[in-house]
């Protein structure tokens, strides 16, 4: 039997793309570029994104860098992160004080807040 691709990724009926990491993710290159390869698989209209991943999310330096390539950019017009918890949170404003990704990047502790803010950037058809 064939594994499913990590980070699970879908494109929901609202225009916005999903990632899900699951528990405890570290995100590192390879699983961010395999959520790119899944994302242009799906759409390669550019499209805001939900990064859900559930208890403490890390992250590793070149993965991030990869964020923020041409490749990245042409596909996503902006990210929206859900951090569940206090410390994910204070986390992922650190990240966005430090990195500033080249896209709009908010972080979000209710998905119903992340898909309100991110359907501005739905591409309109």
């Amino acid at each position: 039997m064939q594994e499913a691709p990590y980070p699970y990724v879908w494109l929901g009926e609202d225009g916005i793309l999903r990632l899900d990491y699951g528990r405890n993710p570290r995100i590192d290159l390879e699983a961010i570029q395999s959520a790119l390869r899944q994302h242009v698989a799906i759409s390669t209209v550019p499209r805001p994104v939900l990064v859900k991943g559930q208890g403490m999310v890390t992250s590793t330096a070149e993965a991030e860098d990869y964020a923020a390539t041409p490749e990245v950019m042409a596909v996503t017009t902006a990210v929206a992160l859900m951090q569940p918890t206090t410390i994910a949170r204070i986390a992922a404003k650190l990240y966005l004080t430090y990195r500033r990704p080249p896209y709009p990047c908010r972080a979000f502790d209710r998905e119903a807040d992340a898909i309100d803010w991110l359907l501005q950037y739905v591409p309109r058809e």
